[in-house]
C-alpha cells in the first residue's frame, strides 16, 4: 500500500466516524424534547394530587359544621349541668 491509500482509509474512517458524533444543535433538541416529556409525565403525575378550589371550599365548609356541631353539643352539655 502506498502512503496515499493509508492516508485516504485514514481519511475516510476519521470522516465517518467525526460525522458520527452528535452536534450541540442535535443536542440541544434531544434535551430540550426530553424536558418536554418529562414535563408532561410529572405535571399528569401532580394533577392527580391538586385540590380544586371547589374541594377547598368543601373541606373548609365540612371542617366549619363540624367545629359548629361540636360547639353546639358542647354548649348543650354546660347547659344541662346548670
Amino acid at each position: 500500500m502506498t502512503e496515499k491509500q493509508i492516508r485516504d482509509i485514514v481519511k475516510s474512517t476519521l470522516k465517518s466516524e467525526l460525522s458520527k458524533i452528535p452536534t450541540e444543535k442535535h443536542i440541544n433538541d434531544v434535551v430540550k424534547k426530553e424536558m418536554e416529556d418529562l414535563k408532561k409525565e410529572i405535571f399528569t403525575k401532580l394533577k392527580k394530587d391538586f385540590l380544586t378550589k371547589d374541594d377547598v371550599k368543601d373541606m373548609i365548609r365540612q371542617t366549619f359544621r363540624a367545629y359548629h356541631k361540636w360547639m353546639w353539643e358542647k354548649k348543650n352539655i354546660w347547659v344541662n349541668q346548670i
